[in-house]
């Protein structure tokens, strides 16, 4: 019994695995991401997206740019826009 739940993690994460792959080459060409974005684009669930995510701007591909901890957005590294959002509809200066 036990090597069956072995066998399936094991294809759960070789999955996952793969999703990573997948979201590193086409993250590069979009605008902007959000968890939400991501889990729906996919068809997971939030928290893997945000593990996703988070995985992607440790590795430097993604910038977190604007947002609190439970709706962050994040943009390619090299894309972000010469404006920084701060508070609901206010752009001020250029991003540092």
């Amino acid at each position: 019994m036990s090597s069956k739940k072995e066998e399936l993690k094991a294809e759960t994460l070789e999955e996952a695995g793969k999703l990573v792959e997948r979201a590193r080459k086409e993250l590069v060409k979009t605008k902007y991401m959000t968890p939400f974005k991501l889990a729906q684009r996919y068809g997971i669930n939030i928290g893997l997206a945000r593990k996703i995510l988070k995985m992607l701007e440790d590795e430097g591909i993604l910038v977190k740019y604007s947002g609190t901890r439970r709706s962050p957005i994040y943009v390619p590294k090299g894309k972000e826009p010469a404006f920084k959002s701060i508070g609901v509809g206010v752009r001020v200066g250029e991003k540092s």
